[in-house]
């Protein structure tokens, strides 16, 4: 691997370890001021404002920080502003979406104390597209540094407002600080002016991931959030915050392993035409990623009283043989993920849409035909057969479209 390279890859790192360990702050202070419960409503919050933001940030956010290349800085800030007030409008249109079938149906994602803070909460993803298209635009351009200082700043910003909120009040105080922070960016990113409605030209280079953003965006969080109130509703909030916790111990290990593949082996994937030097591509992933990740994932399972009450407090105790389903799921979980950017990288833009129904929505329909009470051991099941067919879906696909010559590539 060259410097260059080697540079990208730690660059890249540092963005995700900054966000996992603001997270993890924010987790810690939470649970030692309100237990599991804190934990796991704060996280179906975020999990609401997720679905906002990333309708923008799955699909335009991504394509902005691949389409700046080239550009002179000129066009590089005008990209930005125009990336910025398409995502805001396509945002926008989620927030009303949601903001009604919140207030019109039956839908009712939190317990009843919370639900003033839904409509806050849809707010601060909207505005957070600010934030998150700033640091796309980062990317793009070769200045990680600079956004890992923006994630710094924003996740610092809701762990002033925790530490100064009065109890019972973290939630709100939180909300309010991500709602100020995106705000504040979106209105110094938009001050230049611009026209609203030059995102949609039919030949605008972030149009053609409005789909995209729609699907992976909508889908990923909507599930989790779905998951976590059926997880409550089978079995309690308490239950709810010990899963959480489970996915907040493993993220430190399959976020990283996320950035792995997608700042080092995607573009060597992408740029890799032949089909055998594709594979020995692939096994490189495999083992450079896959592999450590499963070790780590072991080491986590043995140590995991003393991880969990690092992160949380000392009465957060999860069973190791319960807890062995959920990292056994986040073993294949990063293997699907290997497959995966191995079918970005040959352009198979209709099996990757296909495989996100097999990922986290599977685990809603799993837990969906769990006989009440759930125990937390037969949840961990549905994660480890969701990701299971998930994984062997990513990989019958990645198969066929290797067989497939690149000439007739989607």
């Amino acid at each position: 691997m060259g410097s260059a390279a080697r540079s990208n890859l730690l660059h890249a790192l540092g963005v995700v370890l900054v966000i996992l360990a603001g997270r993890a702050l924010i987790d810690k202070l939470l649970a030692l001021r309100g237990g599991a419960v804190l934990v796991a409503h704060w996280a179906q919050l975020v999990s609401l404002a997720d679905v906002v933001s990333g309708v923008t940030l799955a699909g335009i956010g991504t394509g902005l920080t691949g389409r700046l290349a080239g550009l002179s800085p000129s066009g590089q800030r005008r990209l930005l502003a125009e990336g910025l007030r398409l995502g805001l409008m396509v945002s926008a249109g989620c927030l009303v979406a949601c903001g009604l079938m919140f207030v019109a149906s039956g839908w009712r994602p939190v317990p009843a104390a919370l639900e003033s803070l839904v409509l806050p909460s849809l707010t601060a993803g909207a505005l957070g597209v600010g934030p998150g298209m700033l640091s796309a635009w980062l990317l793009g351009i070769g200045r990680p540094l600079a956004a890992m200082a923006l994630a710094a700043a924003t996740l610092g910003s809701a762990l002033i407002a925790l530490v100064l909120a009065a109890p019972g009040a973290e939630l709100a105080a939180m909300l309010t600080a991500h709602c100020a922070t995106g705000l504040v960016i979106c209105l110094w990113l938009l001050r230049g002016g611009g026209s609203w409605r030059a995102g949609f030209a039919a030949d605008h280079a972030l149009r053609p991931f409005i789909a995209a953003g729609l699907t992976i965006g909508i889908l990923s969080p909507l599930a989790t959030v779905l998951a976590r109130q059926e997880i409550a509703t089978a079995a309690s909030w308490e239950t709810a915050g010990s899963v959480q916790a489970l996915w907040r111990g493993s993220e430190w290990i399959t976020a990283i392993a996320a950035g792995l593949l997608y700042a080092h082996f995607l573009p060597r994937l992408g740029a890799t035409a032949e089909t055998n030097a594709f594979r020995r591509e692939l096994h490189s992933a495999m083992r450079v990623v896959a592999v450590p990740s499963l070790l780590a994932l072991l080491v986590l399972w043995l140590l995991l009283p003393q991880v969990l009450a690092l992160l949380y407090r000392a009465d957060m105790v999860v069973p190791r043989l319960e807890a062995l389903p959920f990292l056994a799921g986040d073993a294949l979980r990063i293997l699907s993920w290997v497959f995966l950017f191995g079918l970005y990288a040959r352009g198979a833009g209709r099996a990757v849409t296909l495989g996100e129904f097999l990922s986290l929505p599977l685990f809603v329909v799993l837990l969906l035909v769990l006989p009440p009470p759930a125990l937390l051991w037969q949840i961990g099941t549905c994660w480890l057969l969701a990701y299971a067919s998930y994984a062997g879906f990513n990989a019958w696909m990645l198969r066929r479209e290797l067989a497939t010559p690149a000439t007739a590539r989607r």
